[in-house]
């Protein structure tokens, strides 16, 4: 059956938690695609022994890591499960996850926190993540957080880890490993630890221990007990000669018994094969032989879905009835209250022997349990199975009838990223809507110019008859099109914009559109009204979507973000952190099926938070966050935390910090080709450069940078998005200013505020007249600067953006100061005090982060891998005091938690 990772619930009943899966349409909190089963702690098996010492030895609570290393067959998995219920009986939370080869690094991303999810963490209480980390593991930092918060020892359970073969996933692991919470605990099995597997040495010092075969192996009086009743000293003598302690040897044996097979010594160190074959398949008939063959290509024994792909009746009875596979059947959780497993080596063995014997039969299995899938909706494990079959027409067939890249639009990133992993070239060159399909997880996972020439081929390569008539493949490639030009910041007056404009609507005008891709063009015209502040017109297109297509992972938090940032645009602060607040708490919810959002959330909360000059709550260390730069974003995203950024840095480290923050970003913008970016950026650092004083350098900058000529070309928003047109009316004016060319600067002022106020841009009003506040006292028009200010103070009793002022403090607080000795009982006076108030505290240094005492770095040196007992007993202090001294850590350093503490320590250059 489906691979674990790979099973897509959509369509049938969840026999775990009584209800469908979720339909076109729902939103809901578990992705279909991701298996209960992975995450389901096995269940005993029959005939179990109990070792009691062994399981107390293995507690996993008593070090950091426990290891148990042996080939296949030595019970590892049964020792794990039981000691898995054990903990939970006792309290403890503890996650179970199964891995496998399929487990990309974004899939163990998600299975990660869907696994202390299935365990009974309740994530979404998890304190924010710092988006300063990797996108890649932000569901493995929100888990961190939460687990930390949890603060008792919980443990997390990772069986087969041999399976994984991905580095990337394997450094996922690393990092939970070397640099997760001190309560978290590991317990990992393998038949060899991955060479790319991490474990720090530190962790064997006392914090680690590893259990070989040897540690693992039967001993005679484990295998006394396992025969039962009144064995001689002979009997255990035999059995422990044959078996060498392997367990699954003594199940083999077991089941042998009763026919009185005679003695045959194998080392249980030899190849799996020579004992199923010398023991195993002794006797068997052939007809059950060619059926446990057949069954070694199924992941798990289902009734219903072995009789179809078998053409059989009663397969799974007919399993369960050999007698020589007896205790080799384990119960499946999570799957069918029914459903069986056959012990992985076994499994195994049986698929080998029929690629062997019968590559044929081998292939047409595998292909009719791919069909089978396929029909249940399970998309990705259908397409594993039509790739094991070498059938690249069947996987290419399965991921188009699936929707192609509409898989992302219902399921999420995730998900598509999965099916992606077995298309070949061959696949994309006979199904061009999967091609375009690979596009979409390109442009969403920072392959941007990848996704260009991938879609260059694909156009050149299509002839004019192939592109007539096939209304499915103009609808995904208008929307590729689409993202290909807002994810890469195409111009809103660019021809390429232009033409999908144009196609979007043709197409929301028919009615052969499906609600998935309705909902997409109807996205790509709100976000792009939206960057030309044409705000009404935006709104309207989320109307129609939230009336007219169905809710899905993406429409509600793409709704309440864009309504977002047209209320932050207008000034409506009440309404803008209203519908953040709603997306980011959306996007949490799904971010299992895809962290991006998350992201892009965070970036605008920030921004809005800054232009409120509520500094103290962002968090983030001064750097774009690498879920902004490895992942495709329209501009707004990166344009708001950008702004962020440099704002920040410019108040905290200076003139020069900002420049060469700015610097970095312009090289990620020129190599990635983002036009809109380029142009955005290139007028923040002229900005930068004003306000340092280098006005030679600004202006030789504004050249260079392909910047307008002319004024009006400024406040052109049919060529350029209006935070385009903010960013280089503001750099305009502060180089006017600083040029003292007053009456230029006057009349682009008065253009300036004409168009703010005509689109409703109360943001970039705002900005503008605090600009001309400083035009006027450096022109020594003081009474013009106070009617600028009169201005601001009305427009901030509506929008309390303070941050336009605070950006200009040296000119603003003077002006303050002498309009409240002219005003002192005007109505706005209260709000000139609280302004003057925050121009004052923006302008005292920052106190650098001190020094920790040498106590305080001992502890900090600590706390990556140390638990508060750890530290105590080696520093020789009490719990509480090593409490009291993390405290200070944190108050010192700025962060919330161990894992922040230790970034950022290294930022900072307290730790190597």
């Amino acid at each position: 059956m489906a691979s674990a990772n790979d099973r897509d619930n959509t369509t049938r009943k969840s026999p775990v938690r009584g209800m469908d899966g979720p339909q076109l349409g729902e939103v809901a909190a578990i992705p279909s695609w991701l298996s209960t089963a992975k995450a389901t702690v096995p269940d005993r098996v029959a005939g179990y022994l109990d070792r009691p010492e062994l399981l107390e030895r293995m507690l996993p609570t008593r070090r950091r890591a426990t290891l148990l290393v042996a080939p296949g067959g030595f019970g590892k998995t049964v020792l794990m499960s039981e000691s898995c219920r054990n903990l939970r009986d006792a309290g403890v939370l503890t996650a179970w996850l199964t891995l496998d080869a399929q487990d990309a690094p974004q899939t163990l991303d998600a299975y990660l926190a869907f696994a202390f999810q299935e365990a009974g963490l309740n994530l979404l209480d998890a304190p924010d993540v710092d988006q300063g980390g990797a996108s890649l593991r932000y569901r493995t930092d929100f888990l961190s957080r939460a687990l930390e918060q949890h603060g008792v020892p919980c443990v997390l359970v990772l069986d087969e880890l041999e399976q994984l073969d991905d580095p990337v996933s394997l450094a996922l692991l690393n990092f939970l490993i070397n640099w997760g919470p001190t309560n978290l605990h590991f317990t990992i099995a393998c038949r060899e630890i991955p060479a790319a597997l991490d474990i720090a040495p530190s962790l064997f010092d006392g914090r680690a221990e590893m259990f070989s075969l040897d540690d693992l192996r039967f001993s005679s009086p484990d295998i006394a007990r396992f025969i039962g009743p009144g064995p001689t000293r002979r009997e255990i003598a035999w059995w422990t000669e044959m078996s060498r302690g392997w367990a699954i040897a003594l199940r083999i044996l077991r089941n042998e018994r009763r026919g009185g097979a005679g003695a045959e010594v194998v080392d249980a160190r030899q190849a799996t094969d020579s004992w199923v074959e010398s023991r195993l398949w002794r006797d068997l008939p052939a007809r059950d032989r060619d059926l446990l063959m057949d069954v070694g290509l199924f992941d798990w024994i289902d009734a219903e879905l072995l009789d179809e792909v078998l053409e059989a009746g009663d397969s799974k009875r007919r399993v369960e009835a050999i007698p020589a596979v007896a205790g080799l059947l384990e119960s499946v959780g999570g799957v069918a209250s029914d459903a069986l497993r056959l012990h992985p080596l076994i499994r195994e063995h049986c698929a080998r022997r029929l690629f062997r014997e019968a590559p044929q039969r081998f292939r047409r299995i595998h292909q009719r349990i791919a069909e089978a899938l396929a029909r249940r909706g399970e998309t990705v494990a259908a397409m594993r199975h039509a790739s094991e079959s070498g059938d690249a027409a069947l996987v290419g067939q399965i991921l188009e009838n699936a929707g192609a890249q509409r898989l992302w639009l219902r399921e999420g990133l995730v998900r598509l990223q999965a099916a992606d992993r077995f298309v070949t070239s061959e696949v994309m060159k006979r199904f061009p809507r999967v091609a375009l399909s690979r596009c979409i997880v390109l442009i969403l996972t920072g392959g941007l110019d990848e996704a260009r020439r991938t879609y260059r081929a694909l156009a050149a390569g299509r002839c004019s008859a192939d592109a007539g008539g096939d209304i499915e493949y103009e609808l995904d490639d208008a929307n590729v099109r689409g993202m290909l030009c807002l994810f890469g910041c195409e111009s809103p007056g660019s021809e390429s914009l232009r033409a999908v404009k144009a196609d979007y609507e043709r197409f929301l005008e028919g009615e052969d559109v499906d609600p998935l891709m309705r909902a997409a063009f109807g996205h790509g015209l709100c976000l792009v009204h939206n960057q030309k502040a044409e705000f009404d017109a935006a709104l309207e297109w989320t109307e129609r979507n939230e009336r007219r297509l169905p809710e899905g992972i993406y429409l509600g938090v793409f709704r309440d973000q864009q309504r977002g940032q047209v209320a932050m645009a207008r000034g409506r602060v009440a309404e803008a952190a209203d519908h953040y607040a709603r997306a980011l708490a959306t996007a949490r919810a799904h971010f299992l099926h895809d962290p991006g959002p998350v992201a892009y959330g965070e970036a605008l909360v920030s921004e809005l938070n800054l232009e409120r000059n509520r500094v103290v709550g962002i968090r983030e260390a001064l750097q774009m966050p690498e879920g902004l730069l490895e992942g495709g974003t329209p501009l707004a995203s990166y344009a708001a935390r950008a702004g962020v950024v440099l704002d920040l840095t410019l108040q905290r480290a200076g003139h020069e910090e900002a420049l060469s923050a700015v610097a970095g970003m312009r090289d990620y913008a020129r190599a990635a080709g983002l036009p809109m970016l380029k142009r955005y950026l290139a007028a923040e650092r002229v900005s930068l450069l004003v306000v340092g004083g280098r006005v030679a350098d600004a202006e030789h900058a504004w050249r260079v940078g392909g910047l307008p000529e002319r004024s009006e070309q400024c406040l052109d928003l049919e060529a350029q998005s209006w935070r385009e047109l903010e960013a280089l009316a503001c750099a305009r004016l502060r180089l006017l200013t600083a040029r003292g060319d007053f009456e230029a600067g006057r009349a682009f002022l008065r253009d300036l505020v004409r168009v703010a106020s005509d689109r409703d841009l109360r943001r970039t009003w705002m900005r503008a007249l605090a600009l001309g506040v400083a035009l006027e006292r450096a022109g020594g028009r003081h009474d013009e600067a106070e009617r600028h200010l009169t201005r601001f103070l009305g427009l901030f009793g509506e929008s309390d953006y303070a941050r336009p002022l605070v950006r200009g403090r040296e000119t603003c607080t003077p002006a303050l100061e002498d309009w409240l000795g002219n005003n002192p009982v005007h109505p706005a006076a209260d709000a000139a005090r609280r302004l003057l108030g925050m121009l004052n505290d923006a302008g005292r240094p920052e106190p650098a982060v001190p020094t920790p005492g040498a106590r305080e770095l001992e502890v900090l040196q600590r706390l990556g891998t140390q638990s508060d007992r750890e530290i105590a007993a080696a520093l020789g202090l009490t719990k509480a005091g090593v409490r009291y001294h993390i405290g200070n850590i944190f108050e010192r350093i700025g962060v919330r938690d161990r894992v922040g503490a230790a970034r950022r320590a290294r930022e900072i250059g307290l730790l190597p």
